[in-house]
């Protein structure tokens, strides 16, 4: 973060509000750049200065008037414009600062006013603005409603999935399913997939800020704090996060299907989803990765952090050696190539307790050996 640049802003409020040389000061510490509030003006004594903006998390907080802002909104208040490119480097520092504890502590005084009402998406997804029509919640015997019966989904899962038309032109459209980041009537974020798999799969994700500009039919977020809006993004990532139980232990999936197979958990939107806003609390996780390439690579990276992981390969010699078949290995390869939980369920009911799956998590790094090291393709050289 560019501290010079966020001191030149501190200084044109300053200079804006206080005309002595000797109320203009703004002494860089650290931590925090301290200066003259400009909100309750410090009084007779010229030489106070209890105004602070605290660099980690950019919050201001007067220390005689207990006024407490962020510092977009503290330069919106006094009319000090924050060029793009400096919007966006603050941005990238916050999505590194905030946690979801600062949201419970209250640092940043969000009460998670800002979700949209379901009547507001059904709205938005219908009126011809976008390429989503017919957005609905899943008629039965219809497409959608077979594809996930198919797919070993069972009609108490959908209460977050709707279904709807994607355009792909004026003439050509194509049948989806839209999972709602919700709780209750109140929605954060949305995803919207097609009915196909491999190369053919589609999908696109809503997150909070997309959800707001469609609602609000803007271009451009101009009304929320910087602070608040990415928070608000990075939870509409996590979806089912409205609703797990965070003094228990919470067990994050790649995708939202998988997770609906598991007891308090999350799915978020693939394997490189940022996940430092829930790591950097004291919340018990644990990560559930696909049976692939992927997942192994970000398994090992999780289980060197410290974070427990499912180990595929130590389930499925279990199930090998508890069958006692004349071709152990044979069955092994017929079983590995489960790719992830929503493929186990459908071979195992409710495999969450028939398997015990909740065995086979480990944060030992000696168990480092039950994943398998992702394939190198290698290319043959002239």
């Amino acid at each position: 973060m560019d501290n010079l640049y966020l001191k030149n802003i501190v200084q044109e409020v300053v200079d804006k509000n206080f005309s002595l040389p000797i109320e203009r000061g703004v002494l860089a510490h650290e931590n925090r750049l301290n200066f003259r509030c400009p909100y309750c003006r410090e009084g007779r004594t010229k030489t106070k200065k209890r105004g602070n903006v605290y660099l980690d998390k950019l919050i201001y907080i007067c220390f005689r008037c207990s006024k407490k802002t962020t510092f977009d909104k503290f330069a919106k208040d006094f009319d000090v414009h924050i060029d793009a490119d400096k919007k966006m480097e603050i941005i990238e520092h916050l999505s590194s600062k905030i946690s979801y504890k600062d949201l419970e502590d209250d640092i940043y005084e969000y009460k998670f006013d800002k979700l949209f009402t379901l009547e507001q998406i059904e709205e938005i997804f219908n009126s011809g603005e976008s390429s989503i029509t017919e957005f609905r919640p899943i008629v039965k015997g219809g497409w959608v409603h077979q594809y996930l019966l198919n797919r070993g989904i069972s009609e108490d899962l959908h209460f977050n999935i709707w279904e709807a038309k994607h355009w792909l032109g004026s003439e050509r459209w194509e049948k989806v399913f839209i999972i709602l980041n919700r709780k209750g009537d109140k929605v954060l974020g949305a995803q919207m997939r097609n009915l196909k798999e491999g190369k053919k799969r589609n999908f696109k994700i809503f997150n909070w800020e997309a959800l707001y500009k469609l609602v609000n039919r803007v271009e451009e977020v101009t009304d929320v704090d910087l602070p608040q809006m990415i928070i608000y993004n990075q939870l509409s990532l996590y979806f089912n996060i409205l609703n797990v139980d965070f003094d228990s232990k919470i067990t994050i999936f790649e995708g939202y299907i998988d997770s609906l197979f598991y007891p308090n958990s999350i799915g978020v939107v693939g394997v490189s989803t940022n996940m430092k806003f829930l790591e950097i609390n004291n919340l018990e996780l644990q990560y559930f990765y696909d049976n692939d390439d992927a997942g192994f690579k970000k398994s090992e990276e999780k289980i060197k952090a410290g974070y427990p992981v499912f180990l595929w390969k130590k389930l499925f010699e279990n199930i090998v050696e508890s069958k006692k078949v004349e071709d152990p290995y044979g069955l092994f390869y017929r079983i590995n190539k489960v790719k992830d939980l929503n493929k186990l369920s459908e071979l195992v009911p409710n495999p969450h307790k028939k398997l015990n799956l909740e065995n086979f998590f480990s944060k030992d790094v000696l168990d480092l050996r039950w994943i398998p090291r992702p394939q190198r393709i290698w290319k043959k050289t002239k």
